[in-house]
């Protein structure tokens, strides 16, 4: 344990001493240059300005990582001004190569394509699973979740060959369809159920499928969400709207088998019919949003947007429209066009040397929009005015400033 201990102690400072010398790869800088850019390394989080005792610490800790190089002979220092070594350089660099892998490895991840091919292998492992436990147990939720999971598995291969060969809006379609049928058995199924009665056998292995398959489509939702989102490919919104009904049904599912172990398999019955139409509801929902698709219609994924990533969006907003009254106030900003420059800086990542390394520096979160944004409610606040072509901060703008800090 206390060797364990030591070497993350080690790595931790290994870290430290990248983040404080990878600045020095874009030419020498002095502390004060250095304490910045290690600071941008929160921006991405929408943290653009400590207070005043974070920042402290952050000189007192680059002061420290800064005679800890120099000793090491990574950097040197002359006038002022810090400046790799050739070996400070080539361990830095030996750094951001192996982010650069893993960022590689992140984005070949996010490919719509892997996410079909992994969507695939997913479904139709659980259905293995699910299959043999719904025959098992003849619980209909469970079976009727099970055949929707098998349907799924072959639909993700369509999905895959409709991105490959840019088919997207023929395979959107066929979805919807198979989505809609897998709905329509599924009801008659369940409706079947209540005129021929059966008591499902309740076992272990009938829990656990259910467990697992909430899990397991609960990161599959999300998966294929963010990724459908980030590529504007509406199949993968498809199939993520079809693993989010997995997620509930697999809790239903669970409830009905607890309540056929207390004697009520009725709740089963009223289980695999909520599935049914839970499926249902979802096909027509996105096979309105398909029709419009193939009028040429442009398809609004808003709606589609996480839950999550609302209040970070405002969050990231409120911190930027501070900090861009914090400027006005100490760094004598006096115009829009300088306060917007600015703003726009800080939200580049490229001066985030590991940000920049794994490949995501050009993936702005919304630049225009929230600089815009901010603008508007400096202004809207009477946090700021305007005379002629020169802003400055008022009384109020003064006030709220200082709660910031």
């Amino acid at each position: 344990m206390t060797k364990q201990r030591s070497n993350n102690q080690r790595h931790r400072q290994h870290v430290q001493n990248i983040r404080v010398a990878a600045p020095l790869l874009d030419g020498a800088k002095t502390i004060e240059d250095i304490v910045y850019y290690t600071q941008a390394y929160l921006r991405p989080l929408g943290l653009f300005k400590m207070t005043e005792r974070q920042a402290r610490d952050q000189a007192t800790t680059v002061k420290a990582r800064l005679e800890t190089l120099t000793a090491r002979e990574w950097v040197t220092c002359e006038d002022g001004h810090y400046a790799l070594t050739p070996l400070g350089r080539e361990e830095v660099e030996k750094r951001l190569a192996q982010l650069s892998e893993t960022g590689a490895s992140i984005r070949g991840f996010l490919q719509p394509q892997t996410v079909s091919k992994v969507t695939t292998g997913v479904h139709w492992a659980l259905a293995a699973i699910k299959l043999p436990a719904g025959l098992f147990s003849g619980s209909v939720g469970l079976l009727n979740d099970a055949t929707d999971t098998l349907l799924d598995g072959l639909s993700s291969l369509l999905v895959y060959f409709g991105i490959r060969f840019e088919k997207e809006r023929s395979v959107n379609l066929v979805l919807v369809l198979l989505m809609l049928a897998t709905g329509v058995l599924t009801l008659y199924e369940a409706g079947r159920r209540f005129f021929v009665p059966f008591e499902p056998e309740v076992d272990w292995f009938a829990f656990l499928a259910a467990i697992i398959s909430a899990i397991v489509c609960l990161g599959l939702w999300a998966y294929q969400r963010y990724v459908g989102l980030r590529s504007g490919i509406m199949a993968l919104i498809i199939q993520s709207v079809d693993s989010r009904n997995h997620v509930i049904v697999g809790i239903s599912v669970t409830a009905g088998l607890v309540a056929s172990l207390l004697r009520f398999p009725l709740l089963d019955t009223l289980v695999g019919l909520g599935v049914a139409l839970l499926i249902l509801k979802s096909a027509v929902e996105l096979a309105v949003e398909t029709l419009r698709s193939l009028g040429e219609e442009e398809t609004d994924l808003s709606r589609f947007q996480f839950g999550a990533g609302a209040p970070f969006h405002k969050f990231m907003q409120a911190q930027l429209r501070d900090w861009m009254l914090y400027l006005v106030e100490t760094q004598g900003i006096t115009t829009r066009t300088q306060l917007s420059a600015r703003a726009r800086q800080a939200i580049d990542f490229n001066d985030v040397p590991a940000v920049r390394a794994m490949g995501f520096a050009e993936e702005q979160p919304h630049a225009d929009e929230l600089i815009t944004q901010g603008l508007t409610d400096l202004f809207k606040h009477g946090w700021l005015e305007e005379e002629e072509t020169q802003v400055h901060i008022t009384a109020a703008g003064k006030k709220h400033l200082d709660q910031w800090l």
